[in-house]
Formats: C-alpha cells, structure tokens, sequence
C-alpha cells in the first residue's frame, strides 16, 4: 500500500520502464493474495466473503458518498465506481472516477477462479513458467485490440504473479534462517540498474504502460509486454526473499490493518488536497511529505476510528468474520430475520 501511495503523491521518476512504480505494488497484492490463499482452510464460501466483506462495504460507501458529492456540486455522480463492485470496469478500456478501485473487479474475478478452480490444485512452479510465457503474447494482443487499460485491468495482466503467490503459499516454511540483506541490497541496486539502461530507449509515458516507439508495433508490444511481466516476477520474488524472515515493525502492521480505507480514499483525498498544496504554492518536498503523511497516517487513523467503531456493533463483527446464517440466526434470535429462519429451519412437529 505504501509504495502504490507513494508512487501516486511523488509522480515518481519512472526507475521501471515500462511501468511506474507504483504497480509493483499491485504485483505484491496479488502475490500476497495468491499466498495467502494457498494457506486458507475455511470452507470457500466463508473464505470470499471474509475478504470481501469489509472491503466491499466501505467501497460501496465510499462511492455512494462521492456520487452524492457530485450530485450536489454539479460535478456528475461518477458512477463507473460502483462498476468495480461487480466485476464489470474490466469491460471499459479507462479507470473508474476513482482510479484504483479497477483492482476490485480484477480481484473479485481471482476470487472467483479461486474458488471454482485453484483451490483444487497444487500450483507447481511449471504453472507459474507457463503462466508468464503465456501472458506476454495476451497481454500485448489485448494491448492491440482492446486497449491498454483493460489489458492492464485483467486477471491476465497478473496470472504468473498471483499463480507464484499460490505456489509460495503451498510451500511449507524454511526452517534455516537466511540473510535478507542481499535481496534488499541486490533488489535495489537491480531497479536503479534497470532504470538506467532503459532511459535510451524511446518510451513515451503513456498509462498504464508506455509506449515503445520506433520498433515494428509487433515488436514493440512484445518488448513491453516480456518486460512487464519480467518486472513483475522479479520484483515480486526479491521482495519476498528481502521481507520474508524480518520481523514486522509496528508502522508496518499499522498499514495493513488500515489498508482497505487507505486503498480506496487516498485517490480522492489526493485529488482534494494537490490543488490547494499547489494555489498556496508549496515547494515538491514538503507537498509530497505532508500527502503522504495525509494519505497514509491520516487516513490510518481515520480508518482506525472507523474500525473501533463498527466493531461494537455485534452483528458488523459476526459478518465480518463470515459467520453463516445459521450461527447469526442463533446469535441474534431478536431480528425477525433470524427470527423467520429459525422457525423455518426448526422440525416440524
């Protein structure tokens, strides 16, 4: 979540043509939800609807609130980001009004595959090889055909990434400690390298991935495309590898459990307060630290506030653990909901 705010706030030098950086935060979503995953012994639909729930909630919210915003101020009621919700921005080639919830209908879409299909199989890492060698030609024909954001937007986009998260996940944990520092230290020095050795190639910054000019289109698009997904990978699985036996400080765990508002909010928040940083004409340092320090801490507060409060409502916390309707029917016997599935669900006499 950090990096894709920072990525967003900083307009960052673009060290990974030809993505931006902020999209390898995508790639650790996925990864961690394909590891995750691989490691989740509830039954399935308790499973979806615990990692929905609460995102889906305060993403239903959050776009009712900015389409009665629009309405209000004449602006529009943005209505493209209640399409995420269902699944169905993948279809339109631009971002919803509020551009990074696409990830929501991409992520719903993993869901669903993972339930129907790879929670039955054992990802191996041949899948993951097959994977990525199949996702170049995909990606770079959607690319042509159908545009760059729904290309970008698909589950296909993101296939080798989430399918290596899902055979990490199955992988049972090291028990010899190794060093991170040489991931971290090569990881680093690999990106900077990276960045250096492309800035004589002929990308224009087009989103969501540039443009290569000056090669055959065919070839253009295939270059793109291998590097997209070679960024990806790799990034991922250094990442991992630098992370993975660290201890996780507080600040860290801080984000995550706040990521869900910082997710959806941040974009919205930043779109309120660039414009104002930049009428009272704040130099690029300090406005990029006092965004970050709104866009992450703030909203991790708020989000805080937020979660303290829905967890004292008894039947927001059962939902939101994906309790089924019966242990709600028993649980809350006082709604006449659980009242009419009791009686129904009781012997017949």
């Amino acid at each position: 979540m950090t990096v894709i705010v920072y990525g967003h706030v900083t307009r960052a030098v673009p060290l990974t043509p030809p993505i931006y950086p902020k999209q390898l935060g995508v790639a650790f979503f996925l990864f961690a939800s394909g590891f995750t995953l691989a490691r989740d012994r509830r039954p399935v639909v308790q499973a979806v609807f615990k990692r929905l729930f609460q995102t889906w909630l305060f993403a239903f919210v959050l776009a009712a609130a900015l389409a009665a915003g629009g309405a209000m101020s004449g602006s529009g009621l943005a209505l493209s980001n209640f399409l995420p919700l269902v699944g169905a921005n993948l279809l339109f080639d631009n971002f919803p009004a509020n551009p990074t919830t696409w990830y929501l209908g991409t992520y719903l879409h993993l869901l669903v595959l993972w339930a129907i299909w790879l929670r039955r199989i054992r990802v191996r890492r041949w899948m993951v090889v097959a994977a990525f060698a199949i996702e170049i030609p995909l990606r770079a024909l959607l690319i042509a055909t159908t545009g760059r954001f729904i290309a970008y937007m698909l589950l296909t986009n993101w296939m080798a990434v989430f399918l290596f998260g899902l055979a990490q996940g199955a992988e049972p944990d090291e028990e010899i400690p190794r060093s991170s520092l040489p991931y971290a230290v090569g990881g680093i020095a690999a990106i900077v390298m990276w960045g250096v050795a492309t800035r004589a190639l002929p990308l224009e910054l087009t989103v969501p991935f540039m443009t290569l000019h000056g090669w055959p289109a065919a070839t253009g698009l295939l270059a793109v495309s291998a590097a997209v997904s070679a960024l990806y990978l790799c990034a991922t699985a250094v990442a991992f590898e630098a992370t993975r036996r660290v201890a996780v400080p507080a600040a860290v765990r801080f984000i995550a459990r706040n990521t869900p508002i910082i997710f959806l909010a941040h974009m919205p928040l930043f779109h309120a307060l660039h414009p104002l940083l930049v009428s009272w004409q704040v130099g690029y340092a300090p406005r990029v630290a006092i965004e970050l320090f709104v866009n992450l801490v703030g909203l991790g507060l708020v989000s805080e506030a937020i979660r303290s409060l829905l967890e004292r409502s008894p039947l927001y916390c059962e939902l939101s653990r994906g309790r089924s309707p019966e242990r709600l029917a028993l649980r809350f016997p006082s709604l006449e909901g659980a009242r009419a599935f009791q009686a129904s669900a009781s012997p017949k006499r």
